[in-house]
């Protein structure tokens, strides 16, 4: 019984947390798509990619550190 009314509350704040981040009386924007300057291809595409590299090395790093250490 406690379940379902923590359940239920949590719903509830939930759902008005996330009806409330939006701007109801704001008009939309129009989206646009982004442009290819030399600062957003660094941004959006060059550094998402030497993160992913990074981690894959590290995690290579650290198996391979729990190997030696066996």
């Amino acid at each position: 019984m406690i379940k379902k009314i923590l359940l239920a509350i949590n719903f509830i704040v939930l759902w008005a947390t996330v009806y409330s981040q939006g701007p109801t009386t704001l008009p939309g924007a129009d989206p646009e798509p982004v442009e290819l300057n030399l600062l957003n291809i660094i941004l959006f595409i060059v550094v998402p990619v030497l993160m992913i590299i990074v981690y894959i090395v590290y995690q290579q790093n650290k198996r391979n550190k729990k190997k030696e250490d066996k």
